[in-house]
């Protein structure tokens, strides 16, 4: 074979001196070079050679003008700041406040606890401030950060940027004390997304308290234009039960690593129910996901859909290689990924840690609605009549449900008593066991009634109000129990008269109704 390529070689070359073939190879290798820059129309796979600089050609402080005004460098997630149109390099300026107060932790079961977070200056009506603000510039620009500890908080604190080079990553310039303000300067190198974090003191007490966010840095090839751009972070809380509603900090778990809660954007429900992100069939969604700590990996992934495309680590240089068709990415903690998904049906995409009892247990759970037309070439589902291999749990009915409950047209005649319960039982998780998944499926009440539900299956449910059709559930807002496990209860009384169909938002095939009357 070498003898053949060498004579391939003679063949081809033999006319040319050596230094026309070395001016030839180089004029070929440049061409090469040149193709793979692109202007963000197509995903750049180039592979660098090892030697390669990455960082870009910084243009004089003197020369540097402040970003345009009418440029939006801030925004609370999961909304993302557009990326700036301008193609040089100036100065971004951000001021935020740091804040400290008792928020919503577990807002379905009224849980509430100490939180310490960031906001824009100024923002008296943000209250809570985690996750802090999603930041973005370009690479190239200058990034002054003035913060701001307000005078009424207690500790002292800082902010150590991930996307900065110097000392600390900021934190030892922005160190300040109730009533201080401090400005740093910094060049970003590096296009991504970046955690910012406070790294004062006790770092790892300041950041499970939720003292941290986002920022977003441009590659100065821009990313591939999409109809979406999510921000979202994953955190750990660290604290016991709630006592009158409200859960502190436990240090012994943090030190187990063992959070009670991990959540996205800082609450259980940031991403879920009314908060659930939406999409139309047809469209390109990106998510910048930051996992802030302190502890666990995520395991980010979505059910019902792909990550179409993945920047690994979150680093969007043209010359890294992207990801296509992947299930889950790995994001480590302090690190970050950025993902695409393609509204391919009609469907609830569910985001979650597939670490899942992080999900099922401890509130890890976002959504992106898809809405548009179906497409059966591509996914349809068909009924079942016989159970897949799980077998309904006949719970023993109780006297109430016994007198009441039991009709021959599997109506339920209106209720006397005030209070009804209806059971979730074993296997209702099971597509295959729809037609049992609530025990009674339909319930007529009398106005004023307060209905109950069990939870006696292995797998968490929600009772949320609102329209299934088996594959995707609407909800209407009137009521929603959030995530509950076995052994867990949810009650909600039924003040008006009218029909209620509600369903599981994890398993939208269980669904059944109330129906209340006068």
């Amino acid at each position: 074979m070498q003898n053949i390529n060498n004579r391939l070689l003679k063949k081809s070359f033999g006319k040319f001196s050596l230094l026309q073939i070395v001016l030839l190879i180089m004029m070929v290798s440049f061409t090469l070079v040149s193709c793979n820059s692109n202007d963000g129309a197509e995903y750049n796979n180039g592979r660098p050679s090892s030697t390669e600089d990455i960082l870009p050609e910084l243009d004089s402080l003197e020369s540097l003008d402040e970003a345009p005004k009418d440029e939006v460098n801030v925004s609370y997630a999961p909304e993302v700041p557009k990326r700036a149109k301008r193609e040089y390099q100036a100065i971004i300026e951000v001021k935020l406040d740091v804040i400290e107060g008792v928020c919503p932790l577990d807002p379905k079961k009224n849980v509430d606890t100490l939180m310490w977070g960031f906001r824009v200056s100024g923002d008296d009506e943000i209250t809570c401030g985690s996750p802090g603000p999603v930041l973005r510039g370009r690479v190239g620009d200058m990034f002054r950060f003035t913060l701001t500890n307000l005078a009424s908080n207690e500790h002292p604190h800082n902010i150590d940027f991930h996307a900065v080079t110097g000392q600390g990553g900021g934190a030892e310039g922005t160190t300040v004390a109730p009533g201080e303000t401090a400005t740093i300067d910094s060049r970003l190198l590096y296009p991504g997304a970046f955690m910012y974090h406070c790294a004062f003191g006790d770092v790892p007490e300041h950041i499970a308290k939720g003292m941290y966010g986002m920022i977003i840095v441009d590659p100065e090839v821009p990313l591939p234009k999409v109809d979406h751009e999510w921000a979202i972070m994953q955190s750990e809380w660290y604290v016991g039960d709630a006592v009158d509603g409200v859960a502190t900090f436990d240090r012994d778990a943090l030190k187990r690593e063992e959070p009670k809660y991990v959540t996205f954007n800082g609450r259980t429900d940031a991403l879920s129910g009314d908060n659930a992100l939406k999409m139309k069939v047809g469209q390109r969604s990106r998510i910048y996901m930051v996992n802030e700590g302190l502890n666990l990996t995520s395991n980010f992934h979505a059910i019902g859909s792909h990550w179409d495309v993945v920047y690994p680590e979150a680093a969007t240089h043209p010359i890294n290689k992207v990801i296509r068709g992947s299930q889950s990415t790995s994001v480590v903690a302090g690190g970050g990924t950025v993902t695409e998904v393609l509204g391919v049906v009609p469907t609830t995409i569910i985001l979650v840690d597939h670490a899942l009892s992080r999900t099922f247990y401890k509130g890890a759970l976002g959504q992106i609605e898809v809405t548009g037309k179906a497409n059966k070439s591509i996914f349809s589902q068909n009924k079942k009549s016989k159970s897949g291999g799980h077998v309904m749990e006949e719970m023993p009915a109780s006297k109430e449900t016994t007198t009441t409950m039991k009709m021959p047209d599997s109506k339920e005649a209106p209720q006397e008593k005030s209070s009804v319960k209806v059971t979730i039982p074993s296997g209702a998780f099971d597509p295959a066991n729809a037609s049992k998944a609530y025990s009674p499926l339909k319930l007529e009440v009398k106005v004023g009634t307060t209905v109950t539900w069990t939870n006696k299956d292995s797998m968490p449910h929600t009772v949320t109000s609102g329209v299934s059709d088996g594959s995707l559930g609407k909800p209407d807002n009137i009521f929603d129990s959030g995530n509950f496990a076995k052994g867990e209860t949810f009650s909600y009384t039924f003040d008006e008269v009218g029909e209620f169909p509600y369903f599981c938002i994890p398993h939208p095939w269980m669904k059944a109704s109330v129906t209340v009357v006068a």
